[in-house]
């Protein structure tokens, strides 16, 4: 990935509203996946504003993979600047340096916490929103994704909280759970606009045997789903293509055997 040091300068003193159109456009190029959602530091000096932002490629702030709200923003602020904004490549990120986007996927993966909550299922690379088409009903953003993933990210801080543990990572490992059913209709919606099979990853951290574990039928179809001579360690463990459905070995069949040593 490209570290990117955006730079704008305002040459207009009664542009009140600039740095709130800067966060603004920042927020945009966020939720289409053109820079990393993290928190932006954006720094002054005299007129010029300078963010510093992590790209998934060279081109990714190029004006046609911006939405109409990032587009409107970079337009208002060049206007009301008079000025250019300017993008400046700063080097490689040492987190993902070895990151290249997929050209082509078998199959798409949908989960929380990664760069992308869309997942090349044969690399294992994220993939940008703005890759794909647009998703939400609006037909302009991808917001129904983002915030599918804005809840799954509250209920997994809930299960790591430890207070409310028991009640999310049922949320969570429950096929019929609300933000379950409401990833696996984003699926079938990506794969419908995409043409490209999308599987939902569902969380698994059962306090159960390691046999318990590899016996786990699919939640829907009731069928065998684990791929062979897989481990803990793997992204994924088990795969359904008729479900549309991946999961992963639990990583807590170590502590089961801890409890059960004693």
């Amino acid at each position: 990935m490209i570290t990117v040091n955006i730079l704008i300068k305002n040459n207009n003193s009664e542009y009140k509203d600039f740095i709130d159109d800067v966060y603004t456009y920042i927020y945009f190029l966020q939720r289409s996946g053109q820079i990393l959602e993290r928190e932006q530091i954006i720094s002054q000096h005299e007129n010029t504003v300078t963010i510093p932002v992590v790209c998934p490629e060279k081109d990714a702030l190029n004006l046609k993979n911006c939405n109409e709200y990032a587009l409107k923003a970079f337009k208002n602020i060049e206007k009301h600047t008079d000025s250019k904004i300017e993008f400046i490549k700063t080097g490689i990120d040492p987190d993902y340096k070895n990151y290249k986007i997929p050209e082509k996927s078998s199959f798409y993966i949908l989960r929380n916490g990664w760069s992308s909550p869309l997942i090349c299922g044969d690399t294992y690379n994220a993939m940008p929103l703005y890759k794909i088409p647009y998703t939400d009903k609006d037909k302009k953003s991808y917001d129904n994704i983002n915030f599918w993933n804005n809840d799954y990210e509250r209920l997994s801080g809930l299960w790591l909280n430890g207070v409310y543990e028991e009640f999310a990572q049922e949320e969570l490992q429950n096929i019929t759970s609300k933000i379950n059913t409401i990833g696996r209709e984003l699926c079938k919606k990506i794969e419908k606009i995409t043409q490209i099979p999308t599987y939902y990853f569902l969380f698994n951290y059962r306090d159960w045997s390691k046999e318990e574990d590899y016996q786990r039928k699919c939640p829907i179809t009731k069928k065998e789903w684990l791929i062979k001579d897989k481990t803990s360690e793997d992204f994924i463990a088990f795969k359904c293509d008729e479900s549309r459905l991946v999961s992963e070995l639990s990583t807590n069949v170590e502590n089961y055997k801890m409890k059960s040593d004693k």
